[in-house]
């Protein structure tokens, strides 16, 4: 590492506002472009971005064991990009989106041999689900039947139907956040800005 990046980096741990700001005008740039390349959204990516510099502000005091800082910017904005698709794709409505988006005949063979994994990882935890948890699920999701019609089918109340549904969503996100690689939560909320997209 050359001598003058050497110092700067040294600044930047101290907690220089100067070496901090340099940094910012340098590799701004080129951590917006590679968020970008993971949300396909700009305004997502603005927003990550900024949070990847405020992080690396606030563990600036790491930076003095830092050879190649390009390197180490990268990580970072992998890592804060992958979680923040992570978190985007497990919440509740976005599992239920997903389900439903795969039970659409439209999906090209293209699009259903690439998200086939996916979907294993869907079903696997529907499987997990408890019995009449699963049972008033499937009915619901898979069969479209109404929250009255479960009721009356498997003579349980309105109330009942809806409370299962939502305990099933639940466990089915806890399932995916702890079996589910992060490279298939990336697809998976690419495919959901594109049914986002779908139905704007």
């Amino acid at each position: 590492m050359a001598q003058k990046e050497k110092d700067f980096i040294e600044h930047l741990a101290k907690g220089a506002n100067q070496a901090f700001q340099m940094l910012f005008e340098k590799y701004w740039s080129h951590v917006f472009s590679t968020v970008k390349k993971l949300v396909k959204s700009p305004e997502l990516a603005e927003d990550i971005a900024q949070e990847i510099f405020v992080k690396v502000w606030h563990r600036r005091e790491e930076l003095s064991t830092i050879s190649n800082i390009e390197a180490y910017l990268y990580t970072v904005s992998k890592n804060t990009t992958l979680d923040a698709l992570r978190k985007k794709v497990l919440i509740t409505e976005n599992i239920d989106q997903l389900i439903h988006y795969f039970k659409d005949q439209a999906l090209t063979p293209q699009q259903r041999l690439e998200y086939q994994e996916l979907q294993q990882n869907i079903q696997q935890a529907i499987d997990t689900l408890p019995e009449k948890v699963k049972e008033v699920f499937v009915l619901s999701r898979f069969e479209g039947l109404s929250h009255e019609e479960i009721s009356e089918k498997l003579n349980i109340s309105i109330t009942s139907s809806k409370t299962y549904i939502v305990r099933a969503l639940k466990l089915i996100r806890a399932y995916m956040a702890t079996n589910t690689d992060l490279p298939l939560l990336v697809m998976a909320a690419l495919l959901l800005e594109e049914i986002i997209s779908h139905t704007k």
